[in-house]
């Protein structure tokens, strides 16, 4: 993995997006209310209105008030919309266009969301969660880097501890104290495995990360296991592969 290629894929991705966008969000809980139809419209809409140069009409994670799906977002505006239907969709071609979008605003400063502050779903409706690159874009897998060429495993294990990171379940165990004692267990092959199990009724905690940012998740779990990433650096036995590829 060569830092400058993550810049460069960074880089092209970047200048990839059109000046405007508009983004749907697909997640389970919206998708239960009819997001699927609502995102086609909205394709449809773009396309016969002839915006495909200008505007970019994307599916993405959570946009986090669930029990207002489907919803959807425009940028460069930062307008949030609720409860859109299929039929909605069409008039999101003209608001593209300094028109009227008939759509119900959904007021993003309002109490639900005033006291949030998404850390781990931070890239959560912002990105397409089937796109690497869009991920790279928002500075996905340079952490990565880091821990496998700037830090040693010891020093891996002390950042975590020191940034008071948790586990998501109700017990909120510190992740720095969990990777430090499997750290101390004997053996050379140790496995790190990803729990989406929703044990908690009614708990959407797991789901919403991998539905949203599946590429945070698969981050984490390389960061965890060294020994693991490093095998997959197979740079280093002459071997020519991407890689992207190799993650």
């Amino acid at each position: 993995m060569d830092i400058t290629e993550l810049y460069r894929i960074a880089a092209e991705e970047r200048d990839r997006r059109k000046p405007k966008r508009i983004r749907c969000c697909t997640a389970a809980g919206c998708q239960s209310s009819g997001a699927e139809a609502v995102l086609k419209a909205l394709k449809d809409g773009i396309a016969t209105a002839g915006l495909t140069e200008d505007v970019e009409v994307s599916s993405v994670g959570c946009l986090r008030f669930c029990g207002r799906g489907p919803l959807v977002a425009t940028d460069p505006d930062g307008k949030l919309y609720e409860q859109v239907t299929a039929e909605d969709a069409s008039s999101f071609a003209a608001g593209m266009q300094a028109g009227t979008v008939k759509a119900q605003p959904c007021d993003p400063h309002q109490p639900f969301f005033a006291g949030q502050q998404p850390i781990v779903l931070e890239n959560s409706g912002q990105i397409d969660p089937e796109r690497i690159e869009e991920y790279i874009a928002a500075g996905g897998y340079e952490s990565l880097y880091r821990a496998l060429y700037d830090l040693t495993p010891v020093e891996v294990v002390e950042e975590i501890t020191q940034s008071g990171l948790r586990g998501r379940g109700g017990g909120g165990y510190p992740t720095g104290l969990k990777w430090a004692t499997v750290a101390k267990m004997p053996g050379d092959q140790k496995y790190v495995i990803c729990n989406a199990d929703e044990g908690d009724p009614g708990a959407f905690m797991d789901r919403s990360v991998l539905e949203s940012d599946p590429h945070r998740v698969l981050e984490g779990m390389a960061i965890a296991d060294m020994r693991l990433v490093q095998i997959m650096d197979l740079s280093t036995s002459g071997l020519n592969i991407p890689w992207r590829s190799r993650i």
